[in-house]
């Protein structure tokens, strides 16, 4: 009988699937679109066994070829994995949803084959427990993500698509270039072993390959100052693709971020300086979005701004920012979604991305137009949305950082919150004013998937303690160690 609760599956089936729509695209091209959301769906249910054993305080294994880690390719999940690879396949099925009414542009089913590689790559990463498997799984993502890009084959989205594989290949190249390192250090591969060899190893040595890994990484979490890539790829993408980079991709990055700074390196002596980044990433990001007039555009530089606040809440370092930083990654997450695949609708009806152009859109489109106020009001956090919460948990814990940059960061996070309101409350002003432009008809289908993500949102409104009293078990799990390693090795060898 087959283990649904492995971890391997999450990886595997998604690559089967793949390989075998590549097979029989040429006779069965209509069914391809179908592929993405088939894998996500399988994906869930195996989460969900996975999950009954990581929720009574498991760390789930998967292993290769019968081995024992540090030996063989070892996968494992843990509760902060658990919370990754749910949000990957959650807005994985529900994107793949929108996108079979929404990609119309030939070849389609080249489109859905490279959908489910970015699938496939980025629930990779949030349950690979091997350095040199992640550094894979992020080329996957970003060759995928590159043909995901450039699909629609405009000179903006080759462009873009052009300056992410270039950005995305010198990130690979220094992720590759610090595992080498490590390896070099420790004879070892797996991260759980890693810990437990660089435990012996002084700071300086091991700074070099974090600082090496941390770049290359920081490109994908588009962090300041190597997120030039990010505000071309949005616009010049479809919209599925968009709220696919915005809420996962990105997201998964930072987690890779945490995952090694704590679990692989435990090198809170980098924390000062990531907090730094943070607040020059979280200002830069807003401040841009604030003068955009293309709609993705500011939805793009508003990622940026985020990224940087749950990096911030992160680099304070104590249980309870962690937790704070890891709930605001699925607000924004979910959020973001929901924006850009709105905005795709809005874009598509009004045959324009000029936030100018979308005067009156909400009078005739309104069901469509709530769903954008609902996700940006969580996003900006407003009460009682579930984005209130996790920034007051993240201005909360900012207080605990010592000295004056506690408190230029508390007051940085609150005006870009004002800035961050101003530029939304501009959108939903145009949205509902009063228009000479007739709008013509949406498809109801692509209503669905950011109509079931608000739900979800107003889920986690109304238990927002709930979550976030889970992510500070996770944060605990994550910084204490000694679950993830015992679960892996047997404890620091």
């Amino acid at each position: 009988m087959v283990n649904l609760a492995n971890p391997t599956l999450l990886v595997v089936i998604p690559l089967f699937f793949a390989f075998l729509s590549i097979i029989v695209s040429s006779f069965l091209k209509k069914l391809i679109k179908f592929v993405p959301f088939i894998v996500s769906a399988i994906n869930l249910v195996v989460i969900y066994f996975i999950g009954v054993k990581v929720l009574g305080g498991s760390v789930v294994i998967g292993t290769t070829a019968g081995l024992n880690p540090p030996y063989i390719i070892n996968l494992a999940v843990d509760k902060l994995n658990f919370i990754i690879a749910l949000m990957v396949n959650v807005l994985g099925l529900l994107i793949s949803f929108y996108n079979i009414f929404y990609v119309k542009e030939e070849p389609t089913d080249k489109f859905h084959i490279l959908f489910t590689l970015l699938i496939m790559s980025s629930s990779w990463i949030s349950v690979t427990g091997d350095l040199f498997n992640m550094f894979v799984a992020f080329e996957v993502l970003s060759l995928s993500s590159f043909g995901l890009v450039g699909y629609l084959r405009s000179k903006d989205s080759i462009e873009a698509g052009f300056k992410y594989v270039v950005l995305g290949i010198l990130a690979g190249s220094l992720i590759l270039l610090g595992v080498v390192l490590v390896y070099a250090q420790t004879g070892t591969l797996n991260m759980a072993h890693i810990a437990s060899k660089l435990y012996y190893i002084g700071s300086l040595e091991k700074l070099i390959p974090y600082i090496l890994i941390f770049l290359g990484l920081a490109v994908e979490g588009a962090l300041f100052p190597v997120n030039s890539w990010l505000p071309d790829a949005h616009p010049a993408a479809p919209s599925g693709v968009s709220a696919m980079l915005s809420g996962i991709v990105t997201t998964t990055a930072i987690y890779a971020i945490i995952r090694v700074t704590v679990t692989v390196f435990n090198y809170s002596a980098f924390i000062p300086y990531l907090f730094i980044i943070a607040l020059l990433t979280l200002f830069f990001g807003e401040v841009a979005a604030f003068f955009q007039k293309d709609l993705k555009r500011m939805l793009a530089y508003s990622t940026i701004g985020q990224t940087g606040l749950f990096v911030l809440a992160f680099s304070v370092g104590t249980q309870s920012s962690i937790s704070a930083s890891i709930a605001q990654m699925i607000n924004h997450s979910v959020s973001k979604a929901v924006l850009f695949l709105v905005a795709g609708i809005m874009i598509e009806v009004a045959a324009s991305r000029n936030i100018d152009d979308l005067k009156g859109f909400g009078r005739s489109h309104i069901l469509t137009s709530i769903l954008f106020v609902f996700a940006a009001l969580s996003l900006i956090g407003i009460p009682p949305f579930f984005g209130f919460f996790t920034k007051l948990a993240i201005l909360q814990s900012l207080l605990d950082f010592p000295g004056f940059l506690g408190y230029f960061a508390f007051a940085l996070v609150l005006i870009m919150a004002i800035v961050e309101g101003v530029y939304f409350y501009k959108v939903f002003k145009i949205l509902f004013a009063k228009g000479e432009k007739t709008f013509g008809e949406e498809n109801p289908w692509l209503v669905a998937a950011p109509f079931i993500l608000v739900l979800i949102l107003v889920f986690l409104s109304a238990r927002p303690m709930n979550i976030i009293n889970f992510t500070y078990d996770t944060a605990g799990q994550l910084i204490q160690r000694t679950t993830y390693l015992t679960s892996v090795l047997g404890g620091l060898k």
